[in-house]
C-alpha cells in the first residue's frame, strides 16, 4: 500500500505544484497587463481607468499596486490631504515610492510656505536618498532662512555655485537670499558669469534680472550672444560700462575659443582695454583651458600667466594635463601642490603626483602615495600596484554569499516588486528600485544582491551591486562573463583580445542586449545604426535591417568587426582603438602628440570627459577580465602601450558614426 501511495502522493504534489505555478504565472501576466493599461491611463490622465486598475491590483495583492497608487497621487496631488499622504507613507515605508511621494509633498509644502511641516517631512527622507529636484533644494534653503537656520545661507551659496538650472520654484530662495544680503551684487555677478560660461543663457537672464545694474537691452544681448557671438563682437555695441555687459564680451570670446583659439586671442586683444584686471584674468583662464583641450603647445605658458585664484577646478585639472602632456614633471608637481586640497586628493592627481615625485628621485615619498592608492579598485589603483611591483600590501577582503543568504534576499518585498516590474517590461523602474535598495546595504549584502541578480540574468544589476562595494569585494560578480560562446567565437574570428571585447561591452551596455542609448546606439556593443549599415555592407549582408541590432549574435559580429577595424587603423594600439570606438578614428588620431606618448598620458589628456573616462574604464575592465577568462595576463601599463606621434603614418580611416554625444561644453 505504501509503495503505491507514496508515488501517487508525489505525483499529486507535482500536479498541485504545476497548477500553482501556472496560476502564479497567469496572475503575474494579468498583473503586467493591468500595470501597462494603468500606465497608459496615467499618461493620458484617465483617472477613472487608473483607479479601476488600482482596485484590480489591490484585490490581487499585487506588488505593483503601489505604483498605480503613486500615479493616482500625482494626478490628484492638489486634492490630497496630509492624512492620505501619511497613510501611503506608512503602508510603503522605506521604499523608493515613499521617498518620491515625500518629494511631491515637499514641493506642495514649499509652494505654500509651510516651513515647519517642510522640515519635518524632509527629515523623514534617508541620507542615502539624493533629493535631486532643484525646486525642493531651493525650498530647503528657503525653509532654513525662514526658520533662522544659520547653515541655510552657505547651503544657498553652494547650490547657486553648483550651476544647476533654477526652476520657477527657486525664485523665493533667490528673493530670500537677496533680502538678507547673501545674494549681493558681487555674488550675483559671479554666478551670472558662471551661467554664461556654462552656456546657460536662460539661467544667466534669470540672475541678471535680479541686479539693479541691468536693463532690457542687456537681457536681449544675452540671447544674441548665445545665438551668434561673432556677430555681437563685430557690432561692438555691448554695454561695456557695466560688469554684466562686459561679461558678454567674455562669453562671446569664450564661445570663439571653443572653435578657434587664434580668433579668440585676437578678439581678447581688441576688447581688453574695456576689461578690468579680474575680467582679463578670467578670460585668459578660459582661453588657456580651450588651448589645453586642443593640445596647443602654448597652453602651459597661457595657464602660467593666470593668477591661481582665478582658476576653477576644471582649469586646474587642464593646467596639470598640459604639464603632463609635455611630460614636464617638475611643473606638474608644482601645479598639483597648488591645487585646491580636495582636488589634489582625487586618485588621478595622487597617482600623477607619485609619478612626478619618482621622476625627481623621491622614491620613498612616491611609494607611500602609491601604496595607499594600490588598495583602491580603479584604473589608477591598478597602475599604482604595477608601479610598486611585487610588494606586500593589505590583503583584499572578499566575500562569497551562501545559497541561504541569496534565498532570504529573494524574499524581500522590494525584490518581489522588482520581479513584477521586470515581468511588466518596466526595466527603468526596476533599475531605480535596485539602486535605491543598494544604497541601504552593506558590502556583503550587496554581494548577495549581485549573486541573486546574476542567477536571474540581470547582468547590469549584477555589475551595479558588485561595483558598489568599498572594502569587501567579489570580482567574479563585478566582472561577469555572460554570452561567452558568442564573444569567444567572434573574438577568435576577428583575432582580437576577448578580454578587451568584454571590457567594451561591460562599459557600453552592462550586458543588456536590449539596451538603446539616447542617440540610437543599440545592443550589447551599442552599435550606431549608421555604423551597423556600413559594417553590414562591408560584410556583404544584403538583408541587414536595424531590427537586427538587438540580436546578440548579429550585434557581437558588428561590434567586433568595428573593433578589429579600429585596431588595424591604429596598428594594434588598444588605447587609441578604444578611443576610436567611442569618439571616432579621426578624433583618436588627432589626440596623439607630436612625439610618442605613454598610453596613460594619452588617456588622461583626451579632451572629452566621456571618452577620457571610457578609455580608462574599458582598459581597466580588460585588465581584470583576462585572468577571469583564463587568458594571458597583460599589465595595464603594457595594455596602454605607447602612443605613436601623429606624424608616424597611422592610416587614415573612413568616417563612421560613433556612440558619443559631445556637448558644447567640451
Amino acid at each position: 500500500m505504501k509503495t503505491i501511495f507514496r508515488p501517487l502522493l508525489s505525483f499529486a504534489a507535482c500536479l498541485l505544484g504545476a497548477s500553482l505555478l501556472v496560476l502564479t504565472t497567469a496572475a503575474r501576466a494579468g498583473d503586467s497587463e493591468t500595470y501597462l493599461q494603468a500606465k497608459q491611463a496615467y499618461q493620458s490622465r484617465n483617472l477613472p481607468l487608473l483607479t479601476e486598475s488600482l482596485e484590480t491590483l489591490r484585490q490581487r495583492r499585487s506588488p505593483l499596486a503601489p505604483y498605480l497608487q503613486y500615479w493616482q497621487m500625482i494626478l490628484t496631488m492638489d486634492q490630497l490631504s496630509y492624512y492620505q499622504v501619511q497613510a501611503f507613507l506608512q503602508e510603503n515605508n522605506d521604499t523608493l515610492l515613499a521617498q518620491r511621494v515625500r518629494e511631491l509633498w515637499l514641493k506642495r509644502l514649499g509652494r505654500v510656505q509651510f516651513w515647519d511641516q517642510f522640515v519635518e517631512m524632509r527629515a523623514q527622507i534617508p541620507n542615502y536618498y539624493t533629493l535631486n529636484d532643484t525646486g525642493n533644494q531651493c525650498f530647503q534653503v528657503q525653509a532654513g532662512i525662514a526658520l533662522d537656520d544659520p547653515t541655510a545661507y552657505d547651503d544657498g551659496k553652494t547650490l547657486l555655485l553648483s550651476g544647476k538650472e533654477l526652476s520657477a520654484d527657486c525664485q523665493g530662495m533667490l528673493e530670500a537670499l537677496q533680502q538678507v544680503g547673501v545674494l549681493d551684487e558681487a555674488f550675483l555677478l559671479t554666478i551670472y558669469r558662471n551661467a554664461l560660461f556654462a552656456n546657460k543663457p536662460g539661467m544667466a537672464k534669470t540672475l541678471a534680472k535680479r541686479s539693479r545694474k541691468t536693463d532690457a537691452t542687456l537681457l536681449k544681448q544675452i540671447d544674441d550672444v548665445a545665438q551668434n557671438p561673432a556677430l555681437v563682437l563685430k557690432k561692438n555695441n555691448v554695454q561695456d560700462k557695466s560688469a554684466y555687459g562686459r561679461a558678454m564680451y567674455l562669453y562671446a570670446i569664450h564661445r570663439q575659443a571653443k572653435a578657434d583659439i587664434a580668433l579668440a586671442q585676437s578678439s581678447f586683444q581688441k576688447y581688453s582695454a574695456v576689461l578690468n584686471n579680474e575680467e582679463k584674468q578670467l578670460m585668459q583662464a578660459y582661453i588657456a583651458l580651450e588651448s589645453a583641450r586642443k593640445h596647443e603647445p602654448e597652453a602651459l605658458k597661457a595657464f602660467a600667466r593666470v593668477e591661481p585664484a582665478s582658476l576653477s577646478n576644471e582649469q586646474w585639472e587642464w593646467y596639470a594635463r598640459s604639464a603632463l602632456r609635455e611630460q614636464d614633471w617638475p611643473v606638474l608637481l608644482k601645479i598639483i601642490g597648488n591645487m585646491p586640497n580636495a582636488l589634489a586628493d582625487e586618485h588621478t592627481w595622487r597617482y600623477w603626483k607619485a609619478r612626478a615625485l619618482k621622476s625627481k628621485g623621491q622614491v620613498t615619498e612616491a611609494n607611500l602615495l602609491l601604496a595607499k592608492l594600490s588598495q583602491e579598485r580603479h584604473f589608477y589603483g591598478w597602475l599604482a600596484a604595477e608601479e610598486l611591483g611585487p610588494v606586500a600590501g593589505e590583503p583584499m577582503a572578499t566575500y562569497q554569499p551562501a545559497d541561504d543568504e541569496v534565498r532570504q534576499f529573494a524574499r524581500l518585498p522590494a525584490i518581489k516588486r522588482m520581479e513584477a516590474l521586470f515581468d511588466a517590461d518596466a526595466r527603468y523602474e526596476a533599475r531605480l528600485e535596485w539602486l535605491y535598495l543598494l544604497e541601504a546595504l552593506d558590502d556583503p549584502t550587496r554581494i548577495v544582491a549581485a549573486q541573486y541578480a546574476l542567477l536571474k540574468g540581470w547582468y547590469d544589476l549584477t555589475v551595479l551591486a558588485a561595483d558598489k562595494t568599498s572594502r569587501t569585494h567579489n570580482f567574479e560578480l563585478r566582472y561577469p562573463t555572460p554570452y561567452r560562446d558568442y564573444l569567444q567565437k567572434a573574438s577568435k574570428a576577428r583575432d582580437i583580445d576577448e578580454a578587451w571585447v568584454y571590457g567594451i561591452i561591460r562599459q557600453e551596455s552592462r550586458f543588456m542586449h536590449y539596451a538603446k542609448s539616447s542617440v540610437g546606439a543599440g545592443g550589447l556593443m551599442q552599435v550606431m545604426p549608421a555604423t551597423a549599415k556600413w559594417i553590414a555592407k562591408k560584410l556583404g549582408w544584403s538583408s541587414y535591417s536595424d531590427a537586427m541590432l538587438h540580436d546578440i549574435d548579429t550585434n557581437v559580429n558588428l561590434g567586433t568587426y568595428y573593433m578589429r577595424y579600429t585596431l588595424d587603423t591604429f596598428n594594434g594600439q588598444e588605447a587609441m582603438a578604444t578611443a576610436a570606438y567611442n569618439a571616432g578614428p579621426s578624433r583618436a588620431r588627432r589626440w596623439a602628440g607630436n612625439t610618442p606618448l605613454e598610453g596613460a598620458i594619452y588617456a588622461e589628456t583626451i579632451p572629452f570627459s566621456e571618452t577620457r573616462n571610457y578609455v580608462k574604464k574599458v582598459l581597466a575592465n580588460a585588465h581584470m577580465y583576462a585572468p577571469r577568462l583564463g587568458l594571458p595576463v597583460i599589465t595595464l601599463k603594457n595594455r596602454l602601450g605607447t602612443i605613436p606621434a601623429r606624424s608616424s603614418g597611422i592610416a587614415e580611416a573612413e568616417t563612421v558614426t560613433t556612440t558619443i554625444t559631445i556637448s558644447e561644453q567640451e
